[in-house]
């Protein structure tokens, strides 16, 4: 399958098009149903290539909520700490989904989609087990 790839100018002019359709102030939520079925790329993509869901609707001059984000309740070495504990536990298989299962049940662990606006799943394991 090919991965699409998505300049900023284009990610910009996908918000601005959600939020013309939509309405404003625009949520990562209301983007995310209706970016799909598009080609548009997810509210993950735009947070990771901006740095967050408000700086990707500033680049669009599209207006959000003003709420405070959990993205960095947690330290990135906080996050990579989280992970390698998860890839240590008896029966973690390493996938995104055994990730967010896991951390579901934990009192004080990220959501696997709050540790995808930080890193790709591929890169928070690499530095997770170069710890171990």
């Amino acid at each position: 399958m090919r991965v699409p790839v998505y300049s900023d100018d284009r990610l910009a002019a996908d918000v601005a098009a959600a939020a013309a359709e939509l309405g404003e102030p625009l949520t990562a939520a209301s983007y995310d149903a209706w970016q799909r079925g598009r080609d548009a790329a997810s509210p993950a993509l735009l947070i990771r290539r901006f740095g967050s869901w408000t700086d990707a609707c500033a680049r669009a001059g599209v207006q959000t909520n003003k709420t405070r984000s959990t993205t960095r309740r947690w330290s990135d070495d906080d996050v990579v700490t989280l992970v390698a504990s998860y890839l240590a536990e008896p029966g973690a298989t390493g996938s995104f989904a055994d990730y967010s299962a896991w951390a579901r049940e934990q009192p004080d662990a990220p959501s696997g989609a709050t540790l995808r606006q930080r890193f790709s799943w591929a890169e928070v394991k690499r530095r997770a087990a170069a710890r171990a």
